[in-house]
């Protein structure tokens, strides 16, 4: 099977799903309007033009089209309704897949009458949409952008060869480890996990504090931190490789997710894979892994002394933790698996391609 991605390479999502596919013996391809590598899969990128994003989606149409012509897939998948899913939907290439991967759906549409007619265009030109979360696909549903029988909720999931429960290591002290690994930007809100460490401190003055992420707003949260005077307890150690994050979380007693808004909580769930307690806001995405106080803790979002309180249970509940790790590798084993998801897919691919003739 020839399939050609429409999606960012520089995202670890685009990566995995291009990677699965073509070690399974599949020919992929991935057209990228941000620079990317991914091994053994071919990437091309097509440059923007001018500074504004929808401007440059506009523009960068007929060189798509005619790249996709040029590979002729057998399936064309887009990744991110507002961006990748218009080009595919312009393009006129089926069958087409098209994937909403959060804010694309939760956010920007809800804000913009010119949002939405986007997400609705891109949509029923599709063959099949995929969402990653229930609340998503309700509200798709909901907002008429396509019809429920071309849905699917598809939550991307976790390599559990990978993400599995493994005994703590530490650097060498017994004091509790509390992280982060969101992006450092607007919404994902990461200066209120700052905000709340000081009544930690107060409370547990060895607990340490690491920020794993990258992002437009690390030195104004790297300003913040030295400001309270929370240099000693805390540390900004930038992104990491996915490889690396396995390593990573088991290092960590407490996992902290800050967002006002997600699909659905990949960090979280390989979080709650490696048996790191979880801490998140309470948003529907949140909520629909994490019952409060049985295998984790939800806050409300933007309360800083409200996670506070939380991180400092958590730290003094260890047999909660105990009790949650087991309780959250059962739940992604049952419900979050990214080979189960990914051999759902390659049925999915197989139908459109049978429902589908070459034309």
């Amino acid at each position: 099977m020839k399939i050609c991605y429409l999606a960012n390479a520089a995202s670890i999502h685009t990566k995995r799903w291009a990677e699965h596919f073509a070690s399974i013996g599949n020919q992929v391809f991935v057209i990228s309007f941000e620079p990317g590598k991914i091994p053994d899969v071919p990437v091309i990128q097509i440059h923007s033009v001018f500074p504004q994003r929808h401007t440059n989606v506009l523009l960068k149409l007929p060189k798509t089209r005619k790249i996709i012509r040029k590979i002729n897939p057998d399936i064309v998948h887009a990744h991110y309704v507002t961006s990748y899913g218009i080009a595919g939907a312009i393009t006129g290439v089926r069958p087409l897949v098209l994937s909403a991967w959060g804010s694309d759906v939760l956010v920007m549409p809800e804000q913009s009458r010119v949002y939405r007619l986007m997400v609705r265009l891109s949509m029923r030109k599709a063959d099949l949409v995929t969402s990653i979360a229930e609340h998503m696909t309700r509200l798709i549903v909901k907002r008429r952008y396509t019809t429920p029988e071309k849905i699917i909720t598809f939550p991307f999931g976790v390599d559990t060869d990978f993400f599995y429960p493994r005994k703590k290591t530490s650097d060498g002290h017994n004091s509790c480890v509390v992280v982060t690994n969101r992006r450092l930007d607007t919404g994902l809100d990461v200066d209120v996990f700052i905000r709340s460490i000081p009544e930690v401190l107060a409370r547990h003055p060895e607990t340490k504090f690491i920020v794993a992420g990258d992002g437009p707003l690390r030195n104004d949260l790297e300003t913040l931190t030295r400001i309270i005077g929370l240099s000693n307890s805390v540390s900004f150690i930038g992104n990491l490789e996915h490889s690396q994050m396995p390593e990573f979380l088991a290092k960590a007693d407490v996992f902290v997710s800050t967002s006002r808004t997600d699909g659905n909580n990949i960090s979280l769930n390989e979080a709650m894979a490696c048996g790191t307690f979880p801490i998140a806001t309470d948003i529907e995405a949140n909520r629909n892994w994490i019952e409060n106080g049985h295998n984790g803790f939800l806050f409300p979002c933007r309360e800083e002394t409200a996670l506070s309180q939380r991180i400092i249970d958590a730290i003094e509940q260890s047999e909660l933790r105990d009790s949650a790790a087991e309780q959250n590798w059962k739940i992604i084993q049952s419900r979050a698996s990214w080979k189960r998801e990914m051999a759902k897919m390659e049925i999915i691919y197989q139908e459109l391609l049978d429902s589908n003739p070459i034309q």
